[in-house]
């Protein structure tokens, strides 16, 4: 199925994006992460994005924000999961498949949390 944008959405998490890296205004790393992002994100505010990106190399700092951590100590707000959300709206948002890992992800989360699971 292909993915498609919705305007609202994707507007949404732009601004939340931006709103989250604004929380650390000192913070070098956090502030370059948005202007980096600021022609994208004013994009995406404005309502110009209209086709979904088709693959993680549209998205620089991709690297840098999920496998090297360098947002890591930015979680209240958290940065990692606004920039997160960001581009998976500019894919098309989750696919069901997505939805349904995160489901499970998430059960398997509170199973934990609650001391109910179960070790093998």
């Amino acid at each position: 199925m292909t993915q498609k944008i919705d305007p609202a959405r994707l507007k949404a998490a732009a601004e939340h994006l931006e709103w989250v890296c604004q929380q650390y205004p000192n913070e070098e790393r956090v502030q370059g992460l948005l202007e980096s992002r600021r022609p994208l994100i004013e994009d995406a505010k404005a309502g110009r994005v209209t086709q979904p990106f088709a693959d993680e190399h549209s998205f620089p700092a991709q690297w840098a924000v999920f496998a090297e951590g360098l947002y890591r100590d930015y979680r209240d707000p958290n940065v990692e999961g606004a920039y997160g959300d960001f581009t998976d709206e500019l894919r098309g948002g989750l696919t069901e498949d997505d939805k349904e890992i995160e489901a499970i992800i998430e059960q398997l989360r509170n199973k934990r949390l609650s001391g109910n699971g179960e070790r093998q």
